[in-house]
């Protein structure tokens, strides 16, 4: 403990003599001393937030079994709206056998990534996240800043959408149906890839979506901007390869929608390779610090109700 009683008397009082002691090794007493202290504290904090999160799941809960006509309701709309889609897709595939290159089973693994991704999203984050808004302009934001948790945790996770689970189970049942059709059964490798792109697919657009709601703290009258996070959902529902050179190329590398749901598709087929992979944690990881800096910097410009 040489180096901590150094530091109590203030022996170490510059930056250049904090450096030799260290490399010296007379500090090594409390550089090991740091790292089970903070491990401990990341540790409490994670275990914290996941008691909060269960607590948000009991509460979506206990408010979907207080209406559960309205609940089951849900449930069939969101099945009959898969169901319009599947329709209109055989529609399609009675007039042509293929779509820019996909034929009427990929058309249908690519449909089930869709509402894979499309019930991920409404089930985790968006309808609580789509709520900003409506807070700010009401001046009830001011109580999420003061509760003593992360202010963009609490928005985006505290009500789950549990009506869209029909979707989740329907959305993985229409996937294996239509691998069946094609006959064809993916490797391990293939499904792991699928999943991480979906996963990844997931924080893209909800780091988008975050961003667009942040933009309310200076659009305070502003309703509908959703619309826009919808638009560049809707743009996802297409496969890129229908879009000329330009437009996939962007929709790739600069404005990543191929990732909502024609690469993950493609993985699954075996038609993407593992570096897009590494394209979509960079693109998820660009957006969500992107979010997250926004949301910080935006914060500085809000005006308390109560002020």
């Amino acid at each position: 403990m040489q180096c901590l009683a150094w530091l109590n008397n203030g022996v170490i009082a510059t930056a250049a003599q904090a450096i030799s002691t260290l490399i010296s090794g007379q500090c090594d007493d409390l550089v090991a001393g740091l790292h089970p202290r903070y491990t401990n504290l990341m540790m409490r904090r994670v275990r914290f937030y996941w008691r909060l999160y269960k607590a948000f799941l009991r509460t979506s809960l206990v408010r979907e079994m207080e209406f559960r006509a309205n609940f089951w309701a849900k449930v069939f709309y969101n099945l009959l709206w898969l169901g319009f889609f599947l329709v209109t897709l055989k529609i399609i595939f009675r007039h042509t056998d293929s779509i820019a290159g996909w034929n009427e089973a990929e058309a249908l693994v690519l449909a089930s990534t869709l509402y894979l991704i499309d019930a991920l999203i409404s089930t985790l984050f968006y309808f609580g996240l789509s709520e900003l808004p409506a807070l700010v302009r009401q001046g009830t934001l001011d109580f999420v800043l003061f509760k003593p948790v992360d202010a963009q945790f609490w928005l985006s996770l505290r009500r789950i959408n549990l009506d869209q689970l029909g979707s989740l189970v329907v959305a993985v049942l229409l996937g294996i149906y239509a691998l069946l059709q094609l006959g064809y059964i993916p490797p391990l490798v293939n499904v792991l890839l699928y999943l991480s792109m979906v996963l990844t697919g997931v924080l893209i657009f909800y780091s988008f979506h975050f961003m667009m709601m942040t933009l309310s703290i200076w659009l305070v009258r502003v309703e509908n901007l959703w619309v826009l996070s919808d638009v560049f959902a809707q743009l996802g529902r297409f496969p890129t390869d229908v879009f000329d050179r330009v437009l996939r190329r962007v929709f790739t590398y600069v404005l990543p929608i191929a990732f909502l749901a024609t690469i993950p598709a493609k993985a699954l087929l075996g038609k993407a390779s593992a570096v897009f992979l590494g394209f979509a944690v960079a693109w998820a990881f660009v957006f969500f610090v992107a979010g997250r800096l926004l949301w910080k910097f935006a914060l500085r410009s809000y005006t308390s109700a109560s002020s």
